[in-house]
C-alpha cells in the first residue's frame, strides 16, 4: 500500500493501527486472549486519540500569538496527561483488560513513528545510492 500522498499524521495513525493488529495477533500466545486483544485496543484507540489531539492543538496553536499558543499548549498538554492517567488507572481496575496489552497499545503511535522515520530514512538513503 502506498501511503506517499498522506500527511505525516495520517501516516503514523494508520502506522499505528497495524501495529495494534500486529500486536492483537499475539493475543492467541496468552492465556486470556480476549483481555489481551481487548487491551491492545483500549491503548492503541487511546494512543492514536491522543495523538490527533495533540495534532489539532499544535495546528490551533499556530494561529495564536506566541503568549496565548505557549498557554494554550501548556494546558493541552497537562490535559492529555491527565487523560492517560485516567486511561492506565481504569486499565489497572478493569478486570476485562490486561494492563501490560493496554501499555503496549499506549505505545503504538510511538512505535509508528519510529517506523515510519526509519523507512522514510531507508528509502532516501536508497535513492541516493
Amino acid at each position: 500500500m502506498k501511503t506517499t500522498n498522506l500527511s505525516f499524521p495520517a501516516k503514523i495513525m494508520i502506522g499505528a493501527g497495524f501495529i495494534c493488529l500486529v500486536l492483537m495477533l499475539f493475543a492467541f500466545m496468552t492465556a486470556e486472549p480476549v483481555k489481551y486483544i481487548l487491551g491492545v485496543f483500549f491503548g492503541g484507540l487511546y494512543s492514536i486519540l491522543n495523538f490527533r489531539l495533540l495534532q489539532l492543538t499544535c495546528n490551533k496553536a499556530i494561529k495564536m500569538p506566541p503568549g496565548k499558543a505557549s498557554n494554550y499548549i501548556q494546558a493541552r498538554y497537562f490535559l492529555r496527561y491527565l487523560i492517560t492517567g485516567v486511561v492506565i488507572y481504569v486499565a489497572i481496575i478493569n478486570p476485562f483488560v490486561n494492563v501490560i496489552a493496554v501499555f503496549l497499545g499506549l505505545i503504538a503511535v510511538r512505535l509508528s513513528i519510529y517506523l515510519n522515520e526509519f523507512l522514510s530514512k531507508k528509502s532516501v538513503s536508497g535513492n541516493e545510492a
